[in-house]
């Protein structure tokens, strides 16, 4: 009985093992660029295909086709790829939890207008097919191989009249942006920032509008346009009057909308005349009220003009009042500890959400940050602050107690919502989602521009961890307001770098002038008078940042 029960068992094995496994994938659910030979597909219950050791042959359905993978797989799984063949035609076969989005049109698609085009989307929930106008989007981001588009959802074929559709967790509406990442070394910076500025600020209105919401959100997604693979996109909401619940026009202005598009009064920089006949003044385009309704720039000169030139008296007493004490904090915290270069004016919001209210930033257009700027090369500035007009006065205000505030909220921030290892988790989160979906795989073989490999996500996190030390010392110094913009000179202080002295140019002029020594973070450790000899002894100072105050006059130095 023993050896029958062997010999069953042994004939059940061998037919398991020459069994054909034929996987069917539902219609939508895949897309193929014939040009790159590339398939990509989703695919109901991963886990049933962990283990495929007991079978011979593999077969997977794609429509009316029925492919045959030339080497049998052991599992399937997102990581991999595999080679299938119909017809003696061979083909890169991916599977991806990502969203799939294609788009068809026979228009150009264009900066301006939008022109028709045909749209689905598929993920494991939900279906959507729909008629949209589509444009191009972004200013030099539209000089690159991979385009940022601009859609509108519409009813019928001339867009009389929109539809509101929505994505995921996404917002329900007519108007959405796929935003290219193509300069984004490893597709993940504007996909954290976006998720992070959420995470860390909520509108200071919520209590009359408990529906705004503080800024765009966004989600993964992959297109094929025109039956070709354009790779991983960010599917985003809009920054706009329905997501910021500003108030509607009702023939006066009651809640206003303009975007930072290049430099000026956007960085309160300086203050030029208006032309309410253009939609465009010194650095903003008016986003609403919309141009059909009225064009008035009254408000905004207004408070330009209140920033750059009211009295330190005026200004410390009213400010608050015109602009939200907490969004600034907030705002000037997330945008220094991404190092967003362009974000200080441009790539930037500013709204009000009714008359009465005050005025708050809204950030967008995040991809030159975490240690890269705007074209995505790297750039490992750690230790600056970045600021613009409005944020230089707010910090210049000694009796506005305004320092002390930003200090303790970065401090709270730090130990929860900005602590090092939540940060972390969340660039490796984004990182290993796209690696484990093979998607830089496949960003490779259309965009061979970047690696996107380990080495890039280490730079990321080293620069991370070396930005937080500068800011963590930065915040902790603002009681001293003599730190805000110490005067840095590589002449005044040498040699700078250095390691064992600084020496003091012209200092005859400060001889036996008391001189203090300190940290970032405020702490004296070294104190003397300039001697005739000019040479300071730091030798016994560890590596790092310092600053020398001499009569009123503060310079950085390093201590390499």
């Amino acid at each position: 009985m023993k050896f029958l029960t062997s010999i069953s068992l042994l004939c059940i094995s061998l037919a398991a093992y020459a069994h054909t496994l034929t996987i069917s994938v539902e219609k939508g659910k895949f897309q193929i660029d014939h040009s790159l030979k590339l398939i990509l597909s989703q695919i109901d219950n991963m886990e049933h295909y962990a283990d495929l050791t007991n079978y011979e042959d593999v077969h997977i359905i794609l429509g009316d086709n029925e492919y045959r993978f030339i080497n049998p797989p052991e599992k399937i799984e997102y990581s991999n790829s595999y080679i299938i063949d119909l017809n003696n035609e061979q083909y890169t076969l991916y599977f991806t939890q990502l969203p799939i989005i294609t788009i068809n049109t026979e228009n150009a698609i264009v900066n301006e207008p939008k022109v028709l085009a045909n749209f689905t989307y598929t993920d494991e929930d939900q279906s959507c097919s729909s008629m949209i106008g589509i444009e191009l989007r972004g200013g030099s981001s539209q000089g690159y191989p991979k385009k940022t588009y601009d859609l509108e959802f519409w009813e019928d074929e001339i867009g009389e009249e929109s539809r509101s559709v929505q994505f995921g967790a996404l917002r329900k509406d007519d108007d959405w942006i796929l935003d290219a990442l193509y300069n984004e070394p490893l597709r993940i910076r504007s996909f954290i920032s976006h998720k992070l500025w959420l995470k860390i600020h909520q509108p200071h209105y919520l209590n009359e509008e408990p529906k705004a919401k503080s800024g765009a959100d966004v989600m993964y997604a992959e297109l094929f346009l025109n039956q070709k693979y354009n790779g991983v996109y960010l599917l985003s909401e809009q920054v706009d009057k329905k997501q910021l619940k500003i108030k509607s026009y009702k023939g006066s202005i009651r809640g206003e909308l303009y975007k930072g598009v290049s430099w000026g009064a956007s960085t309160f920089s300086r203050l030029q005349d208006f032309d309410n006949n253009v939609r465009t003044w010194s650095g903003y385009e008016m986003k609403y009220p919309d141009e059909d309704q009225i064009t008035d720039w009254t408000n905004l000169y207004n408070f330009t003009d209140f920033v750059l030139n009211a009295t330190d008296s005026e200004f410390e007493s009213d400010i608050w009042n015109r602009f939200n004490k907490g969004n600034c904090m907030d705002y000037f915290i997330f945008l220094n500890l991404l190092r967003a270069t362009d974000n200080t004016g441009k790539n930037i919001y500013l709204a009000k959400c009714n008359v009465k209210g005050e005025y708050f930033y809204v950030p967008w257009d995040l991809d030159g940050s975490w240690g890269t700027i705007w074209n995505g090369t790297n750039d490992a500035t750690t230790d600056d602050i970045l600021l613009n007009g409005f944020f230089k006065r707010v910090l210049e205000q000694k009796s506005m107690d305004y320092s002390q505030s930003l200090k303790n909220s970065w401090i709270a921030y730090r130990k929860e919502r900005l602590a090092q290892d939540e940060l972390e988790k969340m660039i490796s989160g984004a990182y290993n989602y796209l690696q484990s979906n093979n998607v830089y795989d496949r960003e490779k073989r259309v965009y061979p521009n970047y690696l996107f490999d380990e080495d890039s996500k280490e730079y990321m996190t080293t620069w991370l961890d070396d930005r937080l030390s500068f800011l963590d010392s930065y915040y902790s110094s603002l009681v001293s307001t003599d730190l805000i913009n110490p005067t840095v000179s590589g002449n005044a202080v040498y040699p700078n770098p250095t390691t064992n002295y600084i020496s003091i140019k012209q200092a005859q002029e400060v001889i036996d002038e008391p001189y203090s020594i300190f940290t970032l973070n405020g702490e004296i450790v070294k104190r003397g008078r300039i001697s005739a000899t000019n040479n300071i002894n730091i030798s016994d100072l560890p590596a790092g940042f310092y600053f020398i105050k001499i009569d009123a006059q503060t310079y950085k130095f390093i201590v390499k």
